[in-house]
């Protein structure tokens, strides 16, 4: 249980780190699929953390484990403790940590 405690503490410290932005600075312009994929397969590649944003506002925070064809990617979800495949399409905004 104290694991499981200090893991979750561990991430939101990575969350506030790396994710804690100014709301006024934020971007409203959608990034380019292509330049989605290549922040993604770099992420991919390094095992990087990404928080994702999605088209409906809402956002993700996760590792990617896999990519299964080329618009879907299979991320390892911090936030709801699920693994899920995120589709390209769903995506307005990528960032790495």
């Amino acid at each position: 249980m104290n694991l499981l405690k200090s893991l979750n503490n561990y991430s939101k410290q990575i969350y506030n780190y790396f994710f804690n932005y100014n709301i006024n600075k934020l971007t409203t312009f959608a990034q380019d699929p292509s330049k989605i994929i290549r922040i993604l397969e770099h992420a991919l590649f390094h095992k990087e953390y990404i928080l994702l944003t999605y088209q409906n506002g809402c956002t993700e925070i996760g590792q990617l484990i896999k990519r299964t064809s080329a618009g879907r990617f299979v991320l390892d979800s911090y936030d709801s403790n699920i693994i899920r495949i995120v589709d390209l399409n769903e995506i307005f905004n990528v960032e790495t940590a």
